[in-house]
C-alpha cells in the first residue's frame, strides 16, 4: 500500500529526493514494488482459474 501512496504523492508534489530532471529513486522503487505485486496477483489468479477448471472437469467425470 505504501508504494501506491508514494506514486500518488509524486503525481502531486516533488519529494526531497526528486532530481531536477523529474526522476526519483523512491518513485522508481515504488513502481518496481507495484509491478511485482501485480505480477504475483496475476499468477495467483491464473492458478486459481486452473484449479477451478480442473475441479469442474473432475466433477463432470
Amino acid at each position: 500500500m505504501l508504494a501506491g501512496y508514494v506514486v500518488d504523492f509524486h503525481h502531486r508534489n516533488a519529494c526531497s529526493r526528486c532530481r531536477p530532471d523529474g526522476s526519483c529513486t523512491r518513485l522508481t522503487d515504488a513502481g518496481a514494488t507495484l509491478r511485482a505485486w501485480r505480477e504475483l496477483c496475476a499468477r495467483r489468479e491464473l492458478r486459481a482459474r486452473r484449479e477451478l477448471r480442473a475441479r469442474r472437469d473432475r466433477d463432470r467425470r
